[in-house]
């Protein structure tokens, strides 16, 4: 009795600590650590009835901590995580049972038990070390993972030394078992093991395929060498290795379907999204491609939150981190937290168009991490065409912006109007022949501002009047290339919105010598409304005599 006390304190204080430890640090993937304090419990359990000498029970829930521990180390090895090709992992667990069974049944001469020492429980302990060993290869120096392959080796010794020698020293390998699992949830280390990654699925090749078809018929075919030889004497170890290898390759092919129908849905995804960024004219007809495909690559209600910001001004307001330090990279996490959401932040970078379009932007989701993570390759393609489109949107006004100043040019080439087209910040882009004559000047400087061609104290009007926006008239004086001085009525238009015109266009007119400019004041009271020439042209007009 006092045994199945111990027995029932450890596996209740390993189960505690595996929920303690995932309540505390809240990895992405609650799943493989809740199926590991099962099967302690299950293992706790069977030690329990196998204390009380009820061995009958006890098989039963070991064979269950078996199947719990193989589903939880599979779980550790899915979604993306630490290790990378899942795939292979499957083939050699599946070509190791068929190897220790072929050992077992030919080698130790077909005994199901050699000194009391299972068949199954060797085979299903060794299996658990190679997992757990491939594991902590994957995750290098992880406290959390090199703790799983100690419970997985002190389980291994205990199946083959208490057999031999029954005692409470014997079980010390079971006990090890219980502390370290426990201790391995309660590491911070143990999120990275269920942290997701991007998957790398690897080619097809023939021989792991072969490898996987061997293992899977070992075990009728020693079960068939048996029948013709004899009686079947180890039944229960060809079982077991039959259930974990057909297992194995079930699961392999759920892999295979599952990665297949994801790259499927990925192409078609992609494939509309292309088709709809190459038809979209403007910025909300791609920003309404881009959420589509995002609706298609990625299932639903795993994306709470989808920004599209085409400059780095809108990623600023966002309050998004920059790009991680050094090269470029096509994606980065905004937050490297195991938490099972994160956001994800694919640059809108193409390098060769770079020019076209410096501005930068993102294209940034917030959702599930495993989600993410599963889609990410398909989320930068999509990052990148859009990329393409807004470089392709921009040029396409350029070239139309060139194209209307040509228009523009030759149709009032011959024209007396004084017309000039500014950029957002007063350059001029363009200016009327008719302007050119008025200053004496045949070839403005590129970058020459409008307010460079009025009078030094007329500057800060012209400030003051395009910073406002919007449409007025306003009174200049501009100075010619001789130092002299001529007054215009300048009206502007702003057109910074127009896809075209993107600036503001200034029609100007010039102020007769007969005239004075009050004549042509809308409100001739307003005194400031003149340019601080006239004003003091005028207070020296009046008081000449």
């Amino acid at each position: 009795m006092s045994r199945a006390i111990e027995w029932i304190l450890l596996g209740s204080g390993s189960c505690l600590a595996i929920l303690a430890g995932v309540r505390r640090y809240r990895p992405a993937r609650c799943g493989p650590w809740l199926l590991l304090a099962a099967a302690v419990a299950a293992l706790a359990t069977g030690d329990v009835f196998f204390a009380l000498r009820d061995h009958g029970v006890a098989d039963a829930f070991y064979l269950a901590m078996y199947v719990l521990v193989a589903g939880a180390l599979l779980r550790f090895t899915s979604g993306g995580s630490v290790i990378g090709d899942r795939a292979r992992l499957i083939d050699l667990v599946a070509f190791a049972c068929a190897s220790l069974l072929v050992l077992w049944v030919f080698v130790f001469g077909g005994m199901s038990e050699l000194g009391g020492i299972s068949a199954a429980d060797v085979i299903g302990s060794i299996l658990l070390v190679g997992v757990a060993v491939r594991l902590t290869l994957a995750t290098g120096r992880n406290i959390a993972a090199m703790l799983l392959l100690l419970g997985a080796v002190g389980m291994l010794a205990g199946d083959i030394v208490y057999p031999l020698a029954p005692g409470t020293a014997s079980e010390t390998g079971y006990r090890v078992l219980y502390i370290a699992w426990g201790l391995a949830a309660l590491h911070p280390s143990m999120t990275r093991l269920t942290m997701p990654e991007t998957p790398r699925p690897a080619a097809w090749r023939g021989h792991w395929a072969a490898l996987l078809v061997l293992s899977v018929a070992t075990p009728p075919l020693v079960l068939m060498i048996e029948a013709l030889t004899g009686t079947v004497e180890d039944g229960v170890p060809i079982a077991v290795a039959a259930a974990i290898t057909l297992t194995l390759m079930i699961t392999r092919l759920a892999d295979a379907v599952t990665l297949n129908s994801r790259a499927l849905a990925r192409e078609r995804g992609l494939r509309g999204a292309s088709a709809d960024l190459v038809a979209a004219a403007d910025l909300p007809a791609v920003d309404e491609a881009v959420r589509s495909a995002v609706a298609i690559l990625l299932p639903a209600q795993t994306v709470e939150r989808v920004v599209f910001a085409t400059d780095d001004r809108q990623m600023a307001l966002a309050a998004l981190p920059p790009a991680p330090a050094g090269r470029r990279t096509r994606s980065w996490w905004a937050d490297e937290s195991p938490s099972d959401e994160g956001t994800l932040i694919c640059p809108l970078w193409l390098e060769p168009l770079a020019v076209a379009r410096p501005s930068g932007g993102a294209l940034v989701l917030t959702g599930r991490r495993d989600a993410l993570a599963a889609a990410r390759d398909a989320l930068e393609v999509l990052a990148g065409q859009a990329a393409l489109a807004l470089d392709r949107i921009s040029l396409v006004e350029a070239v139309g912006r060139r194209d209307s100043d040509l228009y523009l040019r030759a149709v009032i080439r011959n024209t007396a109007e004084l017309m000039l087209v500014l950029d957002e910040d007063q350059r001029v882009r363009y200016a009327s022949p008719g302007l050119h004559d008025l200053l004496g000047d045949d070839d403005l400087s590129p970058l020459s501002t409008f307010a460079d061609l009025v009078d030094s104290d007329d500057r800060g009007q012209i400030r003051r009047a395009f910073a406002t926006g919007g449409d007025g008239t306003i009174f200049c004086a501009l100075r010619r290339t001789d130092q002299s001085r001529v007054l215009v009525e300048a009206t502007y238009r702003d057109l910074r919105e127009d896809r075209l015109v993107q600036g503001f266009v200034v029609t100007m007119r010039s102020v007769t010598e007969g005239q004075t400019a009050v004549e042509h004041l809308p409100h001739r009271d307003q005194v400031e409304d003149l340019p601080a020439w006239v004003n003091r042209r005028s207070a020296q007009h009046k008081f000449r005599y």
